[in-house]
C-alpha cells in the first residue's frame, strides 16, 4: 500500500469512531469500516470500494477513500443519535433471512408448521441458501412470486407467498426491516376448482392391488371420513369408539366426533388384519411419497384428474351433499369452523346437476 494513501486514511480516521480500513485483496485493496468499542466491534462492508494502492492510481484511489469517508460520516452521524441503537439495527439488516424464516417456522405446530416448512423449502431454494434481510426489495419479492408459480400451482402459489408475507411482517414487528414491500404484491389468483372422484372412480380404483394397502385404505378411510391427512397419520385404534371416530384435529385443536360408516368399518376391518406398530391404524410414508403413489394409481386407472391425498376429503364432501347431507352437517362433520369453506361444495353439486340437465336430449319439433 502506498504510504501517501495509508497517510490519507489516518486523516479521515482520525476525528472519527468508524475507522476506514483496508483488506488485501488478489490484485487491490478493499476498504471497509471498523468500531470497535467496550460493549461492541462491529464491520461494515463497502460494497464496490478498492483501491489499487500503487502510487500510478493515486489521484483515483484518492477519490474513492473519499467516497469512504462519506459512508463514514453517515454511519457516524446515525451514531450520534441513536448510539448503539443504530448498530443493532444494522446488524439485523445483514442477517440471513433464510435462519429467521427457520425460527419462526419452529415456532409454528400441527399443519401449520407442515405448510411453514415447505414454504421455507422453496424460499431456500430461490436464493441458493442465503439472503440479507438488506436485500428484501420490491423486485425480489415479485421475482419469488414469479418462481413459485413455475413450480407449484396457483392456489399453492398464493399459499406461500401469503406464508412469505407473514414472515415477513413478523420480521418488520422485531425491527429486521423497516416495511414490508411483500405487501405490495398481490397474490396469484386463488383457483376455486376442488379436485374429487366420483363413486364409479372410488370403486374402479378400490380394486387396485398395486398400490400399497396402507396408502389405499388411508386414502378410502378419507373419502368415507374427511379425515385430513395429519389426522389419519396420527390416528390408533384407541379412536375407534365402536361404530364411532373420536379424534383430536390437528389443525383445529377440536375434537371431531361421527359415526363410521359401512365402507369405512369395511376399511378398517381390512386394517386389522395386517400387523400394526404402535397401535397406528395406518402405516405412511412422507406426503409427497403417498401423492406420487396416488398420482400413478389414479391414472394407471384412466382417471384424467389432478388427485392428491386432499382430494379425499373434497371426495367426502361431495358425497355428502350428493346424497342430500344438509350444508350445516357436513360443515360439521368437515370440522369447518365458517361455512362459507363449506359452500364451495355446494357450487360443486350445482355445477354436477346442471351439466346433468345438459344431456338431456334436445327434443326440437314444430308446434301443430
Amino acid at each position: 500500500m502506498n504510504e501517501k494513501l495509508i497517510k490519507e486514511i489516518r486523516t479521515y480516521n482520525h476525528h472519527s469512531k468508524f475507522k476506514i480500513k483496508y483488506r488485501k485483496q488478489k490484485h487491490d485493496y478493499s476498504l471497509y469500516l471498523e468500531i470497535q468499542r467496550i460493549d461492541i466491534r462491529k464491520t461494515i462492508n463497502l460494497k464496490g470500494l478498492t483501491i489499487s494502492g500503487k502510487i500510478s492510481n493515486l489521484t483515483h484511489d484518492k477519490q474513492i477513500i473519499q467516497k469512504a469517508s462519506e459512508e463514514q460520516s453517515k454511519y457516524e452521524f446515525q451514531y450520534k443519535l441513536h448510539g448503539n441503537e443504530s448498530l443493532k439495527k444494522e446488524k439485523l439488516c445483514d442477517s440471513n433471512v433464510i435462519e429467521f424464516y427457520e425460527e419462526v417456522k419452529n415456532k409454528k405446530t400441527g399443519n401449520t408448521y407442515n405448510v411453514w416448512t415447505n414454504a421455507l423449502k422453496h424460499f431456500t431454494k430461490f436464493n441458493d441458501g442465503y439472503l440479507k434481510f438488506s436485500k428484501i426489495t420490491l423486485p425480489l419479492c415479485e421475482s419469488y412470486r414469479e418462481y413459485l408459480l413455475t413450480v407449484v400451482s396457483p392456489n399453492t402459489t398464493s399459499t406461500y407467498f401469503s406464508n412469505f408475507k407473514a414472515m415477513l411482517n413478523i420480521a418488520l414487528k422485531k425491527n429486521y426491516i423497516s416495511k414490508n414491500p411483500a405487501l405490495f404484491v398481490l397474490n396469484p389468483g386463488v383457483n376455486a376448482r376442488r379436485e374429487f372422484l366420483t363413486e364409479d372412480e372410488i370403486i374402479k380404483i378400490s380394486t387396485d392391488k398395486l398400490i400399497d394397502k396402507d396408502i389405499k385404505n388411508a386414502f378410502l378411510f378419507s373419502c368415507f371420513t374427511g379425515l385430513r391427512i395429519s389426522d389419519i397419520r396420527s390416528l390408533t385404534w384407541k379412536n375407534i369408539k365402536e361404530e364411532n371416530l373420536e379424534v383430536l384435529q390437528k389443525k383445529t385443536s377440536d375434537t371431531l366426533r361421527m359415526k363410521i360408516s359401512s365402507s369405512a368399518q369395511n376399511i378398517l376391518s381390512d386394517q386389522r388384519n395386517g400387523n400394526k406398530l404402535f397401535d397406528l391404524i395406518f402405516g405412511l410414508p412422507g406426503e409427497d411419497s403417498i401423492n406420487k403413489h396416488i398420482k400413478r394409481w389414479v391414472h394407471r386407472n384412466s382417471i384424467d384428474k389432478h388427485i392428491t391425498f386432499h382430494c379425499a376429503r373434497h371426495t367426502f364432501a361431495t358425497l355428502c351433499l350428493t346424497y342430500d347431507i344438509d350444508l350445516y352437517t357436513v360443515s360439521k362433520l368437515l370440522g369447518h369452523k365458517d361455512i362459507k369453506h363449506t359452500q364451495i361444495y355446494a357450487k360443486i353439486i350445482d355445477k354436477k346437476r346442471d351439466d346433468a340437465i345438459d344431456k338431456l336430449p334436445d327434443l326440437n319439433w314444430e308446434s301443430k
